[in-house]
Parts: structure tokens; C-alpha cells; sequence
């Protein structure tokens, strides 16, 4: 095997590898260390983007290259086709190369599509427990509140319970002190 058929087909296992990484249901933890390392090392460093773009360049002209070899039409004799071990088997390697190039461009078109979603996902999630934290505060402040109007219920009838125990003493005290008074002043108008 030729060396740039080892590097392809290393790239290409190297490209499945994180595609099946990608679409495995990882924690929101894996899934956060996946969209930091896709931000800085491959969204902003402007050394691998240009190696990507040389590698894809590279990968197209392969894919060219290999798609004429592969669709030339194989010599013809008197008889029919010409079956030479040595013609068919290069007509295969082109092939081969061909559907190899072929899924590393597909390749990498898809797994920074997966990135970009794996990003929404890791950015709504994140939204998602931002809301329920905020929202299991708001509970707890709900049933602070309850709480609170509660004590506040239970004084409100308490101090209307010494209201009316107020209004009875006063209007106890007003009988007889008014009694007491009555008597005074008939035994004073008697004299």
C-alpha cells in the first residue's frame, strides 16, 4: 500500500472514530469539553484551519484523479472485453480510491455540521438547568411565601381574637364603671 493510501485510510478511521464519538448520547459534561476543545483548538486556530484546507485540497484532487482512472472504459478486442488481471485490478484500486477520497470529503462536511449541532445542544442544556435552577428558586421562594402567609394569617386572627377579647373588657369595664358612677350620683342627689 502506497503511503498516501496509508494516510487516507489513517484520516479516514481517524474521521469515523469522531464521527461515532460525536453521535454516541454523551453527559452534558463530555459533550461541553467537546464543544471547548472544537472552539479553541479547531474554530479559532488559524494553523489547523489552513492544514484542513490543504488536506481537503489534497483530498479532491485524489478523488478527481481517481474518478477518470476509475470511469475509463476498459480496452476492447475483436472478441469482447479484455480481462487482464493486472487492467482489472488497477480499475479496482481506482475504485477503491475513489470511494475512500470520496467519504473523507463527506466526511468532512459532516462532522462540522455534528459540531454545530453538539454546540446548540450543549448551549440549550446549559439554558435548560439555568431555567430550572431558577426555577426551583422560584418554588422555594413560593413556599417561603406560603410560609410567611401563613404566620401572617395566624396573627391577623390572633389580633382580631384581642380585638374582640379588647372590645368586651372595655365595654365590661364601661357597664360598671357607668353602674358605679349611676349609684354615686343617686346617692349624692339623695343627700
Amino acid at each position: 500500500m502506497a503511503v498516501y493510501l496509508t494516510i487516507l485510510f489513517g484520516l479516514l478511521v481517524l474521521q469515523l472514530t469522531s464521527l461515532l464519538i460525536l453521535s454516541l448520547p454523551l453527559p452534558t459534561l463530555l459533550r461541553r469539553a467537546l464543544v471547548k476543545i472544537y472552539d479553541q483548538f479547531l474554530f479559532k486556530s488559524s494553523q489547523v484551519k489552513t492544514i484542513l484546507i490543504v488536506v481537503n485540497i489534497l483530498v479532491v484532487s485524489l478523488f478527481v484523479d481517481s474518478y477518470k482512472r476509475a470511469s475509463v472504459p476498459l480496452p476492447k478486442t475483436e472478441n469482447g472485453l479484455m480481462l487482464q488481471p493486472e487492467i482489472l485490478a488497477t480499475k479496482a484500486y481506482h475504485q477503491r480510491n475513489v470511494y475512500i477520497s470520496g467519504f473523507i470529503l463527506y466526511s468532512m462536511i459532516v462532522i462540522p455540521i455534528m459540531l454545530g449541532l453538539i454546540t446548540k445542544v450543549t448551549k440549550l442544556s446549559t439554558e435548560i438547568s439555568t431555567y430550572k435552577t431558577k426555577a426551583n428558586d422560584d418554588k422555594e421562594e413560593d413556599e417561603e411565601l406560603k410560609a410567611l402567609k401563613q404566620k401572617l394569617n395566624s396573627k391577623i386572627k390572633s389580633f382580631e381574637v384581642l380585638e374582640k377579647q379588647y372590645a368586651n373588657r372595655k365595654s365590661f369595664v364601661d357597664e360598671h364603671k357607668l353602674g358605679v358612677d349611676k349609684k354615686d350620683s343617686l346617692s349624692k342627689k339623695a343627700q
